[in-house]
């Protein structure tokens, strides 16, 4: 009997030896794949002259950028660069997600992210991200992604949407130039709490001020608590062609960079359109928006929704029946505003909407109606009129108030 125990004590040492060795595992996290926990803090990509079998290195680089990406692990516990030499990427190499789009969603340590960064020729030549055949060419869902120095789109009308960010996902955009094209869709798209943040000079569709072709719209969409922001002033600029920004469903818009063009050649889109909550901050930001469109308006707000021009000056060029639109019960202030070009009305106002701001140019035609309040603080040039206060709306000017009869 004695020899029996002995056994049985043997065994369940053994037993329990064997279950010490193994890692513990933690409810609803899947384990770090041992192939990938050595991954490189350098990944170099090459569309022209890379193989998707070789490890990633400078010497033997992978040919698409999809291939790099399954290099790393998720979670992903620090820090890894994409380098992507100059040359176009017709696909995204289809390794584990579509061809057509660049799927970025990896669970990450905070402070980790993924740097996806372009380098140039000799010649000037960029990498050129140009896959098409899905209306939306890179999809972020989860983690924090930054591509920079790269053009997203070539100009296809099937490259319609170019960089879209969901909720948890983050992406930062540096020196991104965008070439995708639609009739109301976005370059950048901030969805569900998804946030952007943009660093340098941002270009969309920038080569079309002056002519442009159909379907060559290409603007910037935040929705549903979505966040697209300038994350520092110095040296960053936006640069938009043919496009608009849209703030909806509270989601925000927050400038704050140096410069900003806005041309808009839409009959669908204003400028500056902001409804149901969302806001626009154009934070410290020398703004010039045009609208080639003479009945849109290149500042339209509606349904609540809101813009703060906080230190920022703001021209408005064009032949437009409105300069600035503001109904149910939006609001909009700003210190500096010059008008250049011929307006019907300069600001129209009503359904409870707020306006408070001061021209440094001549100022024509206002009109208040439905209980909207527009306040003049200052203009530099003259006031040429009439200002038309109907229906309990507000007009105060620097030497006087008009009030509806």
């Amino acid at each position: 009997m004695s020899r029996f125990l002995l056994f049985l004590s043997l065994i369940l040492i053994l037993v329990v030896s064997a279950g010490a060795q193994r890692p513990a595992a933690t409810p609803g996290v899947r384990p770090v794949s041992p192939a990938k926990v050595n991954v490189p803090e350098v990944i170099h990509v090459d569309a022209t002259h890379g193989e998707d079998r070789n490890p990633g290195t400078e010497e033997r680089p992978k040919r698409s950028i999809s291939a790099a990406i399954t290099l790393l692990p998720d979670p992903l516990l620090r820090s890894v660069t994409i380098k992507l030499a100059p040359g176009t990427y017709t696909d995204t190499g289809g390794v584990e997600m579509p061809p057509a789009r660049l799927h970025l969603m990896h669970r990450m340590r905070p402070g980790v992210r993924v740097d996806i960064v372009g380098r140039r020729d000799d010649k000037g030549g960029a990498a050129v991200l140009a896959w098409e055949g899905q209306d939306l060419m890179i999809d972020v869902r989860e983690g924090e992604w930054r591509l920079e120095d790269v053009q997203i789109g070539s100009g296809s009308t099937s490259q319609r949407r170019g960089v879209m960010v969901t909720g948890p996902g983050l992406a930062g955009l540096k020196n991104v130039t965008f070439r995708t094209r639609s009739v109301t869709d976005a370059g950048i798209y901030a969805d569900r709490g998804g946030k952007v943040l943009l660093y340098g000079a941002i270009r969309l569709n920038e080569h079309l001020h002056e002519q442009t072709g159909e379907e060559s719209f290409c603007g910037i969409i935040a929705t549903d608590h979505g966040l697209v922001q300038f994350a520092q002033r110095e040296g960053s600029s936006l640069d938009m062609g043919n496009g608009s920004l849209s703030a909806c469903y509270y989601g925000c818009i927050r400038l704050g960079c140096e410069t900003a063009r806005i041309t808009n050649w839409s009959e669908q889109s204003n400028n500056l359109a902001i409804n149901n909550g969302g806001r626009i901050d154009l934070h410290n930001t020398k703004l010039v928006l045009r609208a080639r469109q003479k009945r849109n308006t290149p500042i339209g707000l509606e349904h609540d929704g809101h813009i703060l021009g906080e230190g920022a000056q703001v021209t408005i060029e064009g032949n437009n029946s409105m300069a600035i639109a503001l109904q149910k019960a939006s609001t909009f202030t700003c210190n500096d505003i010059e008008l250049r070009g011929q307006f019907e009305y300069c600001i129209w106002a009503g359904s409870g909407s707020m306006f408070v701001g001061r021209f440094l140019t001549d100022l024509g035609q206002i009109e208040a109606t439905t209980g909207a309040t527009v306040n003049i603080e200052a203009i530099k040039g003259k006031f040429a009129g009439p200002a038309v206060a109907t229906r309990c709306g507000t007009i105060s000017l620097p030497d006087r108030n008009v009030l509806s009869k």
